[in-house]
């Protein structure tokens, strides 16, 4: 499902985390991590490090997939897959772990991102496209060019846009934004003329606070207007009422 949010915000504005795999695996612990973290006031106000918090979502993750019960085959590594990324106010730098599930001993391995090209110091990846995907990217980094702005979203642009129907990617990218100031902020995406949030496309008559990007221009493009918009009918857009005029 190509609208289906394949990262979430967490309680604390210095992170978050991605999936790919199995979202009858994948979504339980996420939920359950966000949970974790929403009641534990160090954890929640930023006390703790997210080098801490990278530590309990890996207890936190392995007790889940124990608590998984009759089914019909196991977990393999594939079904289970994570990015855990934010900024680090201990070292004073931003961190990227992919997180991978280990069938053998039903565990789960942390490997942080340390470099991955001199024009991009770190970057991950995961999911079955992961591989054509870096290759892609280290072929644009390749070419001659001053610094990197946000070509890698271009690059995954690309290979969305191209996605065939039977291919397991497709839909419009979808944002996270993390600054050194530990604010997180998702972003829509301009995708086919329509403006998309975590992958679903917004209503004509939706407005939000976020900024939009487009993806293949390399813009940045200003939050939709607030109140009505003029021309809209109440009843378009899937029979959803226009909210009314400021």
């Amino acid at each position: 499902m190509d609208a289906c949010p394949k990262i979430i915000t967490l309680p604390r504005s210095d992170c978050a985390l991605c999936f790919a795999g199995d979202t009858h695996a994948t979504y339980p612990l996420m939920i359950q991590l966000a949970n974790a973290i929403a009641a534990h006031e160090p954890a929640r106000e930023r006390s703790l490090d997210i080098s801490r918090v990278k530590d309990h979502l890996l207890r936190v993750f392995e007790d889940m997939v124990r608590r998984f019960k009759e089914l019909p085959e196991p977990f393999s590594s594939a079904d289970i897959q994570f990015l855990f990324a934010g900024y680090s106010w201990s070292r004073k730098q931003f961190r990227i772990w992919t997180i991978s599930y280990v069938p053998k001993d039903g565990g789960f391995r942390a490997r942080e991102a340390v470099s991955f090209h001199p024009r991009l110091a770190k970057a991950a990846f995961i999911g079955d496209w992961s591989k054509r995907l870096r290759s892609n990217l280290a072929k644009q980094l390749n070419a001659p060019g001053g610094p990197v702005y946000i070509e890698p979203l271009t690059v995954l642009a690309e290979l969305l846009e191209s996605a065939k129907p039977e291919y397991t990617i497709g839909g419009p990218p979808q944002l996270i934004r993390i600054t050194q100031h530990m604010n997180t902020r998702p972003l829509c995406v301009r995708w086919r003329k329509e403006d998309t949030l975590f992958g679903r496309p917004l209503f004509s008559y939706e407005n939000t606070d976020y900024w939009i990007v487009e993806p293949f221009e390399r813009k940045f493009l200003r939050p939709r207007k607030f109140g009505y918009r003029v021309g809209l009918d109440d009843g378009d857009d899937g029979g959803e009422p226009a909210p009314p005029s400021n």
